[in-house]
Order: structure tokens, then C-alpha cells, then sequence
């Protein structure tokens, strides 16, 4: 089988994954200036190129839908509000990440230091950072704003995944052979983590949220 080939069978793999009974595909014309855009946004974001149109014109569709004052349900699409979820990563209020920083500052994990315990609330702050700005937090989106090498924080989401603080999900990336891994907070991180801290140190984190 030629390199031709196996391209040609590796992307017939990939659209037979990925083109589920909710989706449909469609096949667009762009000039050439905004399909040269959409290549570099996919490859910022780490999404396919026809993962990040399809986004595109749904966000389009939600935006033309609201400025006519037209009710989402009319157009098949559900509507979220700030407190639900940012493309599938949920937005932690903000009482809820003061107690997750409070609780990742008071805790004292064995090999911890003061300076990894800034660090990981840190990357946290990066993580919600990037949610709010409507991106997907990944270890090279957030060494990118942060100034840091990739294998640092991916250390760090390591030790977060382990205490239960984030999840981490994997998504088609542009580069064959690649997955991105996208970060999110888990709605249960503050209960996790001391679950995590009582079960490797026998010893519950002192509470600090209180005077």
C-alpha cells in the first residue's frame, strides 16, 4: 500500500468515527485567505478542520438566531447559560474556586511544597482562565500564555488528574496520529481532593475558608 494510500484509508477512518447519526457532513467553498485563517485556528485550538467549520457555522446560526429574537428550540439548538458548561468544559463559580484554591493552598501532600502548591493553583487559574475565554485549555494553550515548557504543565495536570481535580478528555487533534487533551475542572474537585489528602496522608486538610 503507497503513503497515498494509507492517507487516503487513515481519513476514511476517521470521518466513519466521527460522523455520528447527529451530524451531518457538508461540504464548503471558502476563498482562499479565510481557509488559510481556519488552518491555523484549527491547529491553535488542536481540532480538525472540519470539527472547527461545523463549530463555526453553529455559532453563527446561535448568533443570527438570537439577534432576530428567534427561540433556540426553533432551530434544534439548546441554549446555555454561563453557570452550565463552555464547549463541554463546566465554569466552577466563583465561591466554588476560592474554596478549590483555599483547600489545594491548606493541603500538604507528601513532596508538596509551598511553591508547587502556588503552582497548582496556578495552572487551576490558567485552566478557568482559558474556559472564560472561549478556548480549550490544553498543556501547550496553557505553557503558551503562561511562558512554560509543555513537560511542566503536564506534570502538573498529572498530579491534579491523580487527586481528582480535573478531568482530562481527548479530542481529534489536526496532526495525524496526535489527540489533544483538553482540561476541565470536575464539579466535585474540592470533595475529591480531600478525599484524595485524607486517603495518601491520613489527615484532613485544615479548613482555611474560615477566620
Amino acid at each position: 500500500m503507497t503513503s497515498r494510500e494509507k492517507y487516503n484509508a487513515y481519513r476514511r477512518a476517521w470521518w466513519a468515527k466521527s460522523l455520528g447519526d447527529h451530524l451531518a457532513e457538508s461540504r464548503v467553498f471558502l476563498p482562499r485567505e479565510a481557509h488559510d485563517w481556519v488552518v491555523r485556528f484549527a491547529a491553535e485550538v488542536e481540532e480538525r478542520i472540519p470539527v472547527v467549520l461545523g463549530k463555526l457555522v453553529v455559532a453563527q446560526i446561535k448568533a443570527a438566531d438570537e439577534t432576530a429574537g428567534i427561540e433556540s428550540s426553533e432551530s434544534g439548538l439548546k441554549p446555555e447559560s454561563k453557570a452550565e458548561r463552555v464547549d463541554g468544559a463546566e465554569v466552577m463559580s466563583t465561591d466554588d474556586l476560592h474554596k478549590l484554591f483555599a483547600v489545594i493552598l491548606a493541603s500538604r501532600f507528601p513532596g508538596d511544597t509551598g511553591a508547587s502548591r502556588l503552582r497548582q493553583v496556578g495552572f487551576i487559574g490558567a485552566i478557568v482562565a482559558e474556559i472564560a475565554a472561549g478556548r480549550k485549555p490544553t498543556a501547550s494553550s496553557i505553557a503558551n500564555c503562561t511562558d512554560n515548557h509543555t513537560s511542566q504543565i503536564t506534570v502538573l495536570a498529572r498530579t491534579m488528574k491523580d487527586r481528582g481535580v480535573i478531568e482530562v478528555r481527548h479530542a481529534a487533534s489536526v496532526r495525524k496520529g496526535k489527540a489533544a487533551k483538553i482540561f476541565s475542572i470536575r464539579p466535585d474537585a474540592v470533595k475529591a481532593i480531600h478525599a484524595a489528602h485524607l486517603d495518601v496522608t491520613g489527615q484532613v486538610i485544615a479548613d482555611m475558608t474560615t477566620p
